[in-house]
């Protein structure tokens, strides 16, 4: 489920595709669903209602804040005022964005869980015990090396999605950053695993009354509280790297690149608005 929450709240993220998974989200989120578990015709139903209820919410109260938000980048980039303190705002505000659609749907979760049968909650905690054993073997098959190149890589496309060609000097700054992160893989499985044991013990439970649902709805909703503070302590560490090297990108940026930065942002603004018609 996490998957489709992680889909819907950061839309405005998906640069070209945003109309195309926000016209489709009823089949792509089907096709995310039926990777965990097969709902019966009944369930498909009731999710629909809700899905529709949280989409119309989604496209009358969140995407204007969207559209805000990439204005304000926008003016940031034009008046030259990006620093370390400005990336850490705009990044709470996005992670403000997701915790209205976590709120907003949560309740409607907890209240649908109830409607699961034995065998698909099974299903359920199978299939994501399976892919955590597959991401963690695929991880341990790669060496230290091919790992950063991996990392190098995506990190590259991304910026050169929104930026253009890097420079060498903006490729050594992407290195540096590498270099200098402390790595939260494990801890992040750890947390992972811990979370889903505290999920699957709940609904072991055979009772799926009030009770369940009000659980259910505080463990959905503050699932950070299983973070370990030795991940939380690198999650700060990291932010402050990355807050400190999007400025220095910003700071290295050609006027070309600057264009079409804004050129990007743009777009997506575009993009949001017409999702409103």
């Amino acid at each position: 489920m996490r998957k489709i929450l992680i889909l819907i709240a950061l839309l405005f993220m998906a640069g070209c595709s945003t109309k195309f998974v926000y016209k489709n989200l009823d089949w792509l989120t089907y096709w995310y669903v039926d990777d965990y578990i097969s709902l019966t015709d009944e369930q498909e139903a009731h999710f629909d209602k809700h899905l529709q209820t949280w989409l119309d919410w989604h496209k009358s109260q969140e995407i204007d804040a969207y559209i805000a938000q990439l204005n304000h980048i926008k003016e940031d980039v034009s008046a030259g005022t990006i620093s370390p303190e400005r990336v850490s705002y705009h990044q709470e505000q996005m992670l403000a964005h997701w915790y209205r659609f976590r709120d907003k749907i949560v309740p409607d979760l907890a209240r649908l869980a109830p409607l699961l049968s034995k065998s698909q909650i099974e299903e359920l905690f199978n299939a994501l015990a399976e892919s955590e054993s597959e991401s963690i073997e695929k991880r341990q098959q790669r060496s230290v090396q091919k790992r950063k190149k991996r990392w190098l890589k995506n990190r590259i496309n991304n910026l050169e999605r929104w930026l253009g060609n890097l420079n060498e000097q903006q490729k050594m700054l992407v290195e540096q950053l590498y270099t200098q992160q402390l790595s939260t893989a494990d801890l992040w499985y750890d947390y992972r695993v811990s979370y889903q044991s505290q999920l699957k013990t709940l609904f072991e439970n055979s009772n799926r009354d009030e009770e369940f649902v009000s659980d259910l709805q505080s463990l959905l909703s503050n699932p950070e509280q299983f973070r370990s503070q030795e991940l939380k302590k690198r999650i700060t560490h990291n932010k402050q790297l990355e807050y400190q090297f999007l400025t220095d990108i910003y700071q290295s940026l050609s006027e070309k690149q600057k264009a079409h930065l804004l050129e990007e942002l743009d777009e997506l603004i575009d993009d949001l608005a017409s999702l409103k018609k």
